[in-house]
């Protein structure tokens, strides 16, 4: 798949952090999956999404924006096929789901169901981080 959305309900296991905007009026956002290691049930991996105004150097210097959308819920409908949640990333584990389902993915965006009003649903453009150490 080209694009993943992946859904997001603020909870204590999926968490946000929205920053202040910068000197350089660039606005960052952070979307925190939590998890137990399976390996390990002590410790905790995450996978981070996060939105900057341009999700990389090169489209920095292009002047191409990471892209945000106020979009109809019937549009969330019509890309069901590509939409994720926390439930994919339990059932695949935290290596799979970053390492392998992401792998081919030009874009991700999060859908953002804690800001939906009158009908819409925030998407923002992310890029991923993960906590989960490969073990190199």
């Amino acid at each position: 798949m080209d694009t993943i959305f992946v859904n997001f309900k603020e909870n204590k296991f999926q968490t946000k952090k929205i920053l202040p905007k910068n000197n350089f009026n660039f606005c960052d956002r952070w979307y925190t999956f939590n998890f137990e290691d399976l390996n390990n049930k002590s410790s905790k991996v995450n996978l981070q999404f996060w939105y900057k105004d341009y999700t990389s150097a090169e489209r920095r210097e292009l002047r191409i924006k990471s892209d945000f959308r106020s979009v109809k819920k019937s549009y969330i409908r019509r890309h069901k096929k590509q939409i994720i949640s926390i439930d994919f990333f339990e059932k695949y584990g935290i290596y799979r789901s970053t390492y392998e389902a992401f792998e081919k993915c030009k874009v991700i965006y999060i859908i953002d169901n804690s800001e939906s009003k009158r009908g819409k649903i925030n998407i923002y453009e992310v890029i991923k981080f993960s906590s989960y150490s490969m073990g190199e």
